[in-house]
């Protein structure tokens, strides 16, 4: 299977040259530029969208091409049969079926979105509902928008091997989103649903460099590209995607690592390694009544007014090897009725959210502290916790750790997917 998947990516690559050496897609001339194209969908979906163009911007209808040629406004609104109204500045471009394209011939312009820059190519198309703005643009190029996101722009020379790691694991990624049917819109978004993407901003010199040491290089197990996952701070050990996603077992290298070595967690140098979070009652009961709507739902049909709840206890059930919390129950009660309500697995911290009420809970790696007055009821609750993020595959803390002590890219992937082997995909 793997080498249907590398014949598909440099069968991509071939046509992606092809185009370029044809004039149609001068943006992508580039001989350096090297693997398959990848769509990033780089703004939720909408009515209409506004973006700034730099002169020169070409935009490409189903029959129209028009250059600008000052910086200028393109506006692309959905009518209500479905097709795209275009205007640049005050100049109407005209209607389009679906979809508009805009690139620059001589390939040094960029397009601003949300106070972002991106280059390349973008694509503003409907699906006759709503309005989606995507960017493509060769892989490598994407992952210079992706790393230093994920990895963190300050990472230093002696961390130099995990970003690498990172590079690699991002480039994986990707590369297994493109192997999915291609009838979809694009590959990837570029938030946190897949990888954080912010086009030409937040790109670091030392994560382009781990980029082109480590060109074409994925994570492969058994003949496909491995899945991979990564997170900030494991706090000690990570977790099987089994346990904390609840579904089952099929990759042996996502069963979960102690992250230690001979002087403790790889990880201990993260902020997030260990950490306090603490609530009033009232804040908690807030928090989980807003976060879990199956007990939100039980109580408005009570009858009984919300006011008349209080969190009566929280208490941890079943906890996961790692010692994340596998499952956690919290009573609710008044006078006349008391409910227990249960959250499973990765679900609790974005249920528990910070005292902020708009942040997640860092982890699920926690203990409980609750602290009650003379009449029993709870004042006040106190979470001590470590890591942060979901717990699965690499930790990003732990491999900066890894790459500080002296560890490879290789060994570091290799201690956190175990089984699997960084190989060439072009």
């Amino acid at each position: 299977m793997f080498t249907r998947l590398l014949l598909r990516v440099l069968s991509v690559t071939a046509f992606v040259l092809f185009v370029s050496s044809c004039g149609t897609a001068p943006h992508l001339a580039e001989s350096v530029i090297r693997g398959p194209v990848v769509r990033v969908c780089i703004a939720d979906p909408t009515d209409g969208i506004d973006i700034a163009l730099e002169a020169g911007a070409i935009i490409e209808t189903a029959g129209t091409r028009y250059t600008v040629k000052d910086s200028t406004l393109l506006r692309c609104l959905r009518l209500d049969d479905g097709r795209l109204d275009v205007r640049a500045g005050a100049n109407p471009i005209g209607d389009a079926d679906s979809r508009i394209r805009c690139w620059y011939k001589d390939d040094t312009g960029s397009f601003s979105l949300a106070g972002r820059r991106y280059a390349d190519t973008l694509t503003i198309m409907t699906d006759g509902t709503r309005v989606y703005v995507v960017n493509a643009l060769p892989l490598e190029r994407y992952l210079r928008g992706v790393v230093a996101n994920e990895i963190g722009a300050g990472r230093t020379e002696d961390e130099f091997e995990a970003v690498k790691a990172q590079a690699i694991l991002a480039r994986t990624y990707a590369l297994a989103k493109l192997a999915l049917p291609l009838a979809r819109l694009f590959d990837v978004r570029g938030d946190t649903r897949d990888q954080v993407f912010t086009g030409l901003d937040g790109q670091t010199a030392l994560a382009s460099r781990a980029i082109q040491r480590t060109m074409g290089q994925a994570l492969s197990f058994e003949g496909t590209w491995a899945e991979v996952y990564y997170h900030g701070t494991c706090g000690g050990s990570t977790e099987a995607v089994s346990l904390v996603w609840k579904r089952p077992q099929s990759k042996p290298y996502l069963a979960g690592i102690r992250d230690a070595g001979r002087h403790g967690a790889f990880c201990a140098i993260s902020p997030n390694y260990r950490w306090t979070e603490t609530y009033r009652r009232e804040e908690l009961e807030s928090i989980l009544l807003a976060s879990h709507p199956s007990a939100r739902e039980t109580i408005l049909l009570s009858g009984i007014p919300v006011s008349e709840w209080h969190l009566l206890d929280l208490k941890i059930l079943t906890r996961m090897p790692s010692g994340r919390v596998e499952r956690l129950a919290f009573d609710f009660g008044n006078r006349r009725q008391h409910l227990t309500f249960v959250e499973d697995a990765d679900r609790i911290r974005w249920t528990i959210r910070r005292p902020d009420g708009n942040s997640i809970l860092r982890s699920d790696l926690f203990d409980l502290f609750i602290d009650r007055d003379a009449q029993r009821w709870i004042t006040s609750v106190t979470i001590r916790g470590g890591g942060s993020g979901h717990g699965i595959g690499l930790c990003q803390w732990g491999a900066i750790g890894r790459a500080r002590k002296g560890f490879l890219a290789e060994e570091i992937l290799q201690a956190y997917f175990p089984g699997t082997s960084v190989v060439s995909a072009y």
